[in-house]
C-alpha cells in the first residue's frame, strides 16, 4: 500500500507561521528600542532634578549651620532677604528650584515655606508636544 503525503497545506501553514514570527520579532525589537529611548530620557530628567535638589539641600545645610549660630549671612548663601525670611532661585538645565525660608527664631528653628521645582516650557521638547486631544 502506498501512502501519499500532501505537503501543500503544511507548507502554507509553516510559511504563515514564519511570516508571523518575523513580524513579531521586528515589532519586539522596535518596541524595545523605543522603550530604551524613553528610559534614557527619563533617566536624564531624573538626574537633572536630583542634581538641583542636591544643590538645594546643600544650601539648606549651610543655612541650618548659620541659623544654629544665630547669624545668617544671606549674601554668602546666595539668598535674598525678604520681609519675613529668605528666598532664592537655583537654575540649572531649564529647571528652577524656588526656596523660601522663614526667619529663624531664637532657637534657630525655621520653616521651609516653599520648595518648588519648575521647568521652562520649550516648544521643541518632544515630551511637551504630546497631543492632549481636542
Amino acid at each position: 500500500m502506498s501512502h501519499r503525503i500532501r505537503l501543500g497545506p503544511i507548507a502554507v501553514f509553516l510559511a504563515i507561521v514564519a511570516i508571523v514570527l518575523s513580524v513579531m520579532a521586528v515589532l519586539t525589537t522596535a518596541t524595545a528600542h523605543a522603550d530604551k529611548v524613553m528610559a534614557d530620557r527619563f533617566a536624564d530628567v531624573t538626574k537633572q532634578r536630583y542634581e538641583i535638589e542636591a544643590e538645594g539641600e546643600r544650601l539648606l545645610a549651610d543655612f541650618d549651620g548659620q541659623a544654629a549660630q544665630g547669624t545668617i549671612d544671606a549674601a554668602s548663601l546666595g539668598l535674598t532677604k525678604t520681609a519675613d525670611g529668605y528666598s532664592t532661585r537655583i537654575k540649572r538645565d531649564g529647571y528652577t528650584l524656588t526656596i523660601v525660608l522663614s526667619e529663624p527664631d531664637a532657637s534657630g528653628s525655621y520653616e521651609i515655606d516653599e520648595w518648588k521645582i519648575t521647568k521652562e516650557w520649550n516648544a521643541d521638547d518632544p515630551v511637551q508636544n504630546i497631543w492632549k486631544g481636542d
